[in-house]
């Protein structure tokens, strides 16, 4: 079974390859290996690039014509969903198709060591699939029955115990935990020891679940607008392709299979996804679903493992790169609490809503996500060009203001206001643009109903349920107090 193509060991790099590949390369002295360089890399690889997008390209169009045969469909609800007429599923199925097709095709390139043989690569392989196939199929179950997040989440806590009994991720924590304890030194440990085996076995368990559910329910969340979730996944596989080509050329993993591995699964997911952008980009002829989501968050989840079983940096790169879901996600955990809200209870004020609810059209909150996901890849990915102590400074300092920021543009906490049950008249079908701003809740409240009593919608929400009534014959009732217009 192949493990990707990576250069053999007979293999001779030109001078003028080391000249042009020197921002990828670190100084390589007194290693066993011999020179790599992204050229050297890629070259043998990229026909899995090819053979994912052609296959996800071929599959979308077909997996519409069967969402659109059977009725499975994403219909419009008039509130959190941006879309107003029925749109097919069944586009992550394309996606998954594809990455699994590229995944394949790594079988079939020749080995980066000839005449070897690797059982464990074979049953990682075999685990990181079965992983995937069991996201795949809770996504696509809920899609078109619904499921309650609890199941969703036992189902990605299986897709983490498979791909650890396997040994994927079991010592990820080693490269963070051991070298802690070399440079800072305890009573307990010496510099010159190390956490024992099991308990960074047990703590890499524990890391390797918590990335593979806030992943999936990261891109998940994200999944909001056409063309959004699929476009940021494959800036963020173009990220995570950067460090593991640099992982490989800088021969610190001391492992060709892995090193290939690494390649194999973010050219498989990059050309997956870009050839499902086109039919989801804004207006959308199909959407991933959350089979789709999920099992990008699921493969972009494995990828950062894998990093992180080689050096600190690079994990801290993945993770970086992969931080606007996680930034939405983060903020809409925050936010459900300051406002005690169920952390499970769907809403419309996620990062990409807020934009549009500040005037920015479909397309516009989809290019700038684009860009913030750009800004945050090339972060990612400069911590292979300084130390991780400086790297962490720029983060702290980066990702702080990202947070102050998001207080100060009332991202967080929702402001109430008080009017009075009313009936509607000809003026009243639209709110004041002070109520229809971002992070306004419109509170309604009978006059002689406590506060605890009060019918809470946002904005939208008002907007909404407005626009199908009919202008009542009722005359408006004397009694009720008057506060704000609706």
């Amino acid at each position: 079974m192949g493990g990707g193509g990576l250069p053999c060991l007979g293999d001779i790099v030109s001078p003028t390859d080391r000249s042009v590949n020197r921002m990828f390369a670190m100084p390589l002295a007194q290693t066993t290996r011999p020179l790599i360089t992204p050229d050297s890399v890629m070259s043998p690889n990229i026909y899995i690039f090819y053979v994912a997008f052609i296959i996800s390209y071929t599959f979308t169009p077909i997996m519409r014509f069967v969402a659109l045969r059977y009725r499975i469909v994403d219909k419009p609800d008039n509130l959190r969903k941006m879309h107003t007429v029925p749109v097919a599923y069944l586009g992550g199925i394309a996606v998954f198709l594809g990455w699994i097709a590229g995944f394949s095709f790594s079988n079939l390139i020749p080995e980066p060591v000839p005449q070897t043989f690797e059982p464990f690569l074979t049953s990682a392989k075999l685990a990181i699939t079965a992983g995937a196939c069991i996201v795949l199929a809770l996504g696509l179950w809920d899609d078109m029955k619904r499921l309650k997040p609890s199941i969703k989440i036992a189902g990605q806590l299986l897709a983490a115990v498979i791909i650890l009994s396997a040994g994927v991720g079991t010592h990820c924590m080693g490269p963070i935990l051991n070298p802690a304890v070399d440079k800072l030194g305890t009573n307990t440990f010496s510099a010159s020891e190390h956490f024992p085996d099991w308990f960074v076995v047990a703590a890499s368990w524990v890391t390797v679940i918590f990335i593979v559910v806030a992943c999936c329910n990261a891109t998940n969340l994200m999944d909001g607008l056409d063309g959004l979730c699929g476009g940021v996944t494959a800036i963020m596989a173009g990220g995570l392709l950067f460090l593991a080509i640099n992982m490989a050329v800088v021969n610190v993993a001391g492992d060709l299979h892995w090193d290939a591995l690494r390649i194999a699964m973010a050219l498989a997911l990059m050309g997956a996804v870009l050839g499902f952008v086109p039919f989801n980009f804004n207006p959308a002829s199909i959407f991933m679903g959350d089979a789709g989501s999920m099992f990008l968050g699921y493969a972009g989840a494995v990828m950062i493992v894998s990093l992180a079983e080689v050096k600190l940096q690079w994990f801290l790169g993945g993770t970086v790169i992969f931080a606007l879901p996680f930034l939405d996600t983060a903020l809409a955990l925050v936010r459900r609490w300051v406002n005690r809200r169920p952390f499970f209870s769907a809403d419309r004020k996620h990062f990409h809503h807020q934009l549009v609810d500040r005037g920015l059209t479909v397309r516009q909150t989809v290019l700038v996500s684009y860009g913030l996901t750009l800004i945050f890849a090339l972060l990612g990915v400069s911590v292979v060009f300084m130390r991780v102590r400086y790297a962490v400074a720029v983060y702290l300092v980066f990702f702080g203001s990202l947070v102050v920021a998001a207080y100060k543009m009332g991202m967080v906490h929702e402001r109430p206001r008080v009017v009075g049950r009313r009936p509607l008249g000809p003026g009243s079908m639209m709110p004041s643009p002070t109520m229809s701003q971002p992070g306004n809740v419109l509170e309604i409240r009978d006059a002689d109903l406590p506060q605890s009593g009060a019918a809470v919608l946002a904005p939208q929400e008002v907007i909404a349920s407005t626009a199908v009534q009919s202008q009542p014959t009722v005359k408006p009732d004397p009694t009720v107090t008057q506060n704000g217009k609706t």
